[in-house]
């Protein structure tokens, strides 16, 4: 060890920098940091930076403020999502078993057992989309499996479609309950584009071209099923979408222009 002793050093460092940040898990992460300090030190060293000193002041300089408390907020996100992890089976396993105790109470003391039944569905509904949006998160906070998100969103849509349909369909018994499923096809490209918008993808202005028409299509045949609009609006409709896919399109390029490098500006600056 050298005469300013690094680990003393790295550990003042991170105190001052966590100061007052107590929550739970504080300690094993401050621990995790003096640790990472230390083994970056080595790292460098080995690479043939012979002076100690310089090394100590390159990792201080690395691990500033802001990415120590960047990494603070992405490890208690982390151990939140741990936290989840552990609980959710065992509190699906709990709603799932109280709904089937509150299926059986109402049957035998009412005598009524359907459509009682979708008190278990609607649960075991709840129970899977929740831990679908889980997944969901959990693959946005390590930015990857983009497909699999997409994949999952639509998975959300037509979980939560089927058990509206039969909502629809057996209690309230509307004939045309079937036309939930054409919209879920329609909710699918708005989940996918609600995604998109939320994990900033690079071509997200396509996922509203693409978006737009497709909704005001099903759109058009789900209102023109139920007789809501005649059919003959069909080329309006479509003339609709055009017209409001041109808006976003300048929408999208007037927002962008400000970006763009103007290298005369700066020379006049």
């Amino acid at each position: 060890m050298s005469t300013f002793n690094e680990y003393n050093d790295y550990c003042d460092h991170i105190e001052k920098i966590m100061k007052g940040r107590n929550e739970d898990g504080s300690f094993k992460y401050k621990s995790r940091v003096l640790r990472e300090m230390e083994l970056r030190t080595k790292e460098i060293l080995k690479r043939g930076l012979g002076d100690k000193k310089v090394a100590h002041d390159l990792v201080m300089d690395e691990f500033s403020e802001k990415n120590v408390i960047d990494g603070y907020n992405e490890f208690l996100a982390q151990e939140k999502e741990k936290r989840i992890a552990r609980r959710l089976p065992v509190a699906s396993a709990l709603i799932m078993l109280a709904s089937v105790v509150i299926y059986l109470a109402i049957g035998f003391v009412t005598g009524v057992w359907h459509p009682t039944w979708l008190i278990i569905e609607g649960c075991a509904t709840a129970v899977l989309i929740n831990a679908m949006f889980f997944g969901v998160t959990w693959f946005d906070r390590r930015k990857r499996f983009y497909i699999l998100m997409r994949l999952i969103v639509m998975g959300i849509v037509m979980v939560l479609s089927q058990f509206m349909f039969l909502v629809l369909r057996i209690p309230m018994h509307i004939q045309k309950a079937y036309l939930i499923f054409l919209a879920s096809l329609a909710m699918m490209f708005i989940g996918d584009l609600i995604l998109a918008t939320v994990t900033k993808q690079k071509l997200l202005i396509f996922n509203y071209l693409v978006t737009i028409p497709v909704v005001t299509v099903f759109a058009y045949v789900i209102l023109g099923i139920l007789h809501i609009i005649p059919w003959s609006w069909g080329a309006e409709i479509i003339l609709l979408a055009v017209v409001v896919d041109l808006v976003v399109l300048w929408a999208f390029i007037r927002h962008n222009r400000k970006y763009i490098y103007k290298p005369e500006v700066n020379e006049e600056w």
